[in-house]
């Protein structure tokens, strides 16, 4: 999701319910942006979260045949390309948790 429609999605979720909370955190070891938006919706309460992070370009594992030795994993990531995931939970009064939907549940 580019962030003009998630700004776009934000401002209509606060015109509509307004939020119980939100919250952008930077995790720059991970070079990673969550940004959480708790909300009660009319199905109650809600939670938007999307996560921006580099795209992963290749994994290379390293290993020795000798025996004893452990593998290496290398992670190479874009350095201007980015991956969206926007994830989207209803709070379980029940269970007292967070229950992920997933997009072609909405609609139900």
């Amino acid at each position: 999701m580019y962030q003009k429609k998630w700004d776009e999605l934000l401002d209509k979720i606060e015109k509509l319910f307004g939020f119980v909370d939100h919250m952008i955190e930077e995790f720059p070891e991970r070079s990673m942006t969550l940004e959480t938006a708790i909300f009660d919706g009319a199905s109650g309460r809600m939670k938007l979260e999307r996560t921006v992070k580099p795209l992963l370009l290749e994994k290379k594992v390293s290993y020795s045949h000798r025996e004893g030795s452990e593998s290496e994993v290398e992670y190479i990531y874009s350095e201007d390309e980015t991956v969206d995931i926007v994830k989207f939970f209803k709070w379980d009064r029940l269970r007292h948790e967070w229950k992920q939907f997933e997009m072609d549940e909405l609609g139900r």
